[in-house]
Order: structure tokens, then sequence, then C-alpha cells
């Protein structure tokens, strides 16, 4: 019985300490635009809250479409744990991946992407 616990103990420490490590990285908390969103016209910028403030350092969005990589404005950090890059014009109809890499507090690097589509109204 006495291993029996032992060994419970131990499996119950090993599952604390994972999600604590997995909670001490930072994560997307919101997307503008959001992921999967279909616009009728062009955003002003991009932006990704995080759960932790981003380390300028590291950060980046970029923004790609099927002609290849669009030029973004300089990408900042927000007081409000977001990176925003502004868009120097209006988009074209079509898909975008934005792709994104951020450190936060741990300074472990992340990457990801989400995409959005811009298509005209119909009439």
């Amino acid at each position: 019985m006495i291993l029996n616990r032992t060994a419970f103990t131990w499996c119950f420490v090993l599952a604390i300490m994972t999600i604590a490590t997995t909670l001490a990285h930072m994560r997307i908390e919101k997307t503008m635009p959001e992921a999967g969103a279909v616009l009728s016209e062009s955003p002003h910028h991009i932006q990704v809250w995080y759960t932790q403030a981003p380390d300028p350092a590291i950060s980046k969005l970029t923004l790609e479409s099927k002609n290849g990589v669009v030029v973004l404005g300089d990408t900042t950090v927000q007081a409000d744990k977001s990176l925003v890059a502004l868009l120097p014009s209006s988009l074209p109809t079509g898909t975008y991946t934005v792709k994104w890499r951020a450190a936060g507090d741990d300074g472990h690097a992340q990457r990801g992407d989400f995409s959005f589509t811009i298509q005209t109204a119909e009439r």
C-alpha cells in the first residue's frame, strides 16, 4: 500500500509540474482580425494579444498572401501585451496569413500563424 501511495504522490507531483510549465509559456489571447475571419474591407492593422508582454527584441509579425510577403509597418509592443503592425495600404481581396514570433517572461520563443480573408461584398 505504501508503494502505491508513493507512486501516486510522484505522479501527482509530475502532473503539477507539467501544468505549471505549460502555464508559464505565453499564449495568444485574441487576434485582430480574428483567425478565420471573412472581412468585407481591409483592416488598418494586424494585432495579436498575448498572456504575457512580448519581448520587443524577438517578437515580430509578418503577413503573406498568394502573391508573397506583404510589407507591414514596424511591429511594436503595446502596453496591453499585444503586438501591432500597421498596414501601409489597403489589401486587395484574397486570403492572408499572419505569422507571428514572440517570447514572453520565460524567454522561450514561440511561433504560430492564423489566416483571414478579404472578399468584396456581393451586390
